[in-house]
């Protein structure tokens, strides 16, 4: 359990909404990236945000990845709360998908955390897209990433963190909860990848350069393998009257009660395992139908 490995991190665009509505939004969203993995044991190995979703590549044990799920989701939100009327309607829940030892599957989604802005259509590479990584990969000799320009093209030096102003750290971390290292360097009011990257376990990933840009192109072949993939460990998501009848059916069979809340804990996991293989129900459904955390289902049933 303790084994470290990678994993997709990643909310579905079609059921979050209002993610990012302004500039505000996407330096909050970046930055709060780096609070994470400031606070958690986990390496953010690339990312990319679109005003719809995020897409981050996580190395670590399932244990700490779940919490920079739950850390970045939280203090996400918390920052909306903070800065957003309550008719934004703003509906964030990402979900971590295991890669699992399957090396070409790797390949495909580290990639595909750094093009979703070219993917999309925005006339960008990645490495000139400001809310991704793709700056940090590959690249020889001396070079200025993206990050360092202001936005009439000028080159700025970057600060330490423990060398701003109270009310500019407070300005650059969107939370009062946590912090990051004074060494840290900032620059244009973002905390600046290269702080938490090893940009050198993405680059084994693909070995060489030309490996890279291989899968750079992302052929619309192996995009729809890794969605399908994606897909099909999120589950399905079913009516919920029709979800409790289900569950209260197979606990029925199992137990002899149609209540999941009159079993033990293993019981409740063991109903899960079941319900996840007959009818490979979503986690979140799993979890609200047996009355057990989400992280526990997540954890035990496969």
């Amino acid at each position: 359990m303790n084994r470290k490995a990678f994993f997709h991190l990643c909310a579905n665009g079609a059921e979050v909404r209002n993610f990012i509505l302004c500039s505000d939004d996407y330096a909050a969203a970046f930055n709060l990236i780096g609070v994470c993995a400031a606070n958690t044991d986990v390496m953010v190995v690339s990312f990319s945000l679109e005003d719809s979703h995020p897409h981050i590549l996580l190395y670590g044990t399932y244990e700490a990845c779940v919490a920079f799920k739950n850390l970045y989701e939280r203090l996400y939100l918390r920052h909306a709360a903070s800065t957003r009327s309550h008719d934004d309607k703003l509906v964030f829940h990402c979900e971590l998908y295991p890669i699992g030892d399957d090396g070409d599957y790797l390949r495909n989604v580290a990639v595909y955390t750094i093009i979703q802005a070219t993917k999309d259509g925005k006339p960008v590479m990645p490495y000139d897209y400001p809310w991704c990584t793709g700056a940090l990969y590959f690249r020889s000799g001396h070079y200025t990433p993206v990050w360092y320009f202001d936005t009439n093209g000028r080159i700025l030096e970057p600060s330490p963190f423990s060398q701003l102003g109270a009310r500019e750290q407070r300005a650059v971390l969107h939370t009062r909860g946590f912090s990051i290292p004074g060494s840290w360097l900032v620059c244009n009011g973002l905390i600046l990848p290269e702080n938490y990257i090893d940009k050198r376990i993405f680059e084994s990933i693909y070995q060489t350069c030309n490996r890279f840009r291989v899968y750079l192109s992302s052929p619309k072949k192996r995009e729809e393998e890794m969605l399908s993939r994606m897909s099909e460990y999120r589950g399905i998501a079913l009516e919920d009257q029709e979800a409790r009848k289900i569950c209260g059916d197979v606990c029925k069979q199992l137990y002899g009660i149609r209540d999941p809340r009159r079993l033990k804990g293993e019981q409740r996991l063991e109903l899960a395992r079941e319900l996840r293989h007959r009818y490979h129900l979503t986690f979140r459904q799993l979890s609200l139908l047996v009355r057990l955390p989400e992280s526990e289902i997540r954890f035990f049933v496969r």
